[in-house]
């Protein structure tokens, strides 16, 4: 069996009196791309965020690569290096370039010298074709060229996993393509990741399992062919029926 990069248990979080996560217990395997789906408010990007405690569960444990990210002792610095993160609205630096966006963790936290991390970052906007950018200012670029960036940035860490939330929900229709095929590249070269997401022919494309949630419950999860196609829950039928009438 290949190794669990992380394991989620019976993980519950609220706001206020809102109880947006409800018991969710799910595995990440290494090289798995794991596809969360939903309507608005059923809890996948806020289970997206918890994955690195950028929003702190209520209760549960999240096991990344042993460690758990809710024992105080642990150094979540240190994991969160390994875990990078692919926002919907970019979450760039507007003042800075493109190569500066890209090099300015590697040489804070991870202490690459300039040159090492401009090496780094050129490979990787090249990897997301925008090597013929890097010098530019990020808030001259489109929305699919600042999530490319975005990407590059993400992966200058060289992490373990990839999250992404939303990754195409911010674009122009004609950009939401050049950003998928990037994040279809990274699976093809084995990249472990969780992409929520609302482009099911994506999800279906991409993913080696998909979960969909509702109400704060993982209420269904199997491989695309079964979720999208063959689902037993009504739930995930209904959720289905209203997507594929938009």
């Amino acid at each position: 069996m290949p190794k669990h990069i992380l394991e989620i248990r019976n993980v519950h979080k609220r706001f206020g009196d809102q109880l947006v996560l409800n018991g969710v217990t799910l595995d990440v395997s290494e090289k798995e791309v794991v596809t969360i789906i939903g309507s608005s408010g059923s809890g996948k990007t806020t289970l997206l965020r918890c994955l690195n405690l950028l929003s702190e569960p209520d209760d549960g444990h999240i096991y990344f690569m042993g460690p758990d990210l809710m024992d105080p002792k642990t150094n979540l610095e240190e994991l969160r290096m390994h875990i990078g993160m692919v926002f919907q609205s970019f979450n760039l630096f507007n003042n800075k370039s493109v190569l500066q966006n890209c090099i300015l963790a590697p040489m804070k936290l991870l202490k690459k010298t300039k040159e090492e991390a401009t090496e780094i970052a050129y490979n990787y906007l090249k990897k997301v074709g925008m090597q013929d950018f890097i010098h530019q200012n990020v808030n001259k670029l489109s929305g699919g060229q600042k999530q490319r960036v975005a990407i590059a940035r993400a992966l200058c860490m060289n992490p373990t996993i990839m999250l992404f939330d939303e990754p195409t929900s911010a674009l122009d229709p004609e950009m939401v393509g050049e950003v998928l095929t990037v994040i279809k590249n990274l699976a093809n070269e084995g990249m472990t990741m969780v992409i929520v997401t609302h482009e099911m022919a994506f999800a279906e494309d991409v993913s080696d399992r998909i979960v969909f949630m509702d109400q704060g419950v993982i209420a269904e999860m199997g491989t695309p062919k079964t979720i999208l196609h063959q689902p037993k829950e009504e739930r995930t039928k209904a959720f289905l029926r209203r997507y594929r009438s938009n």
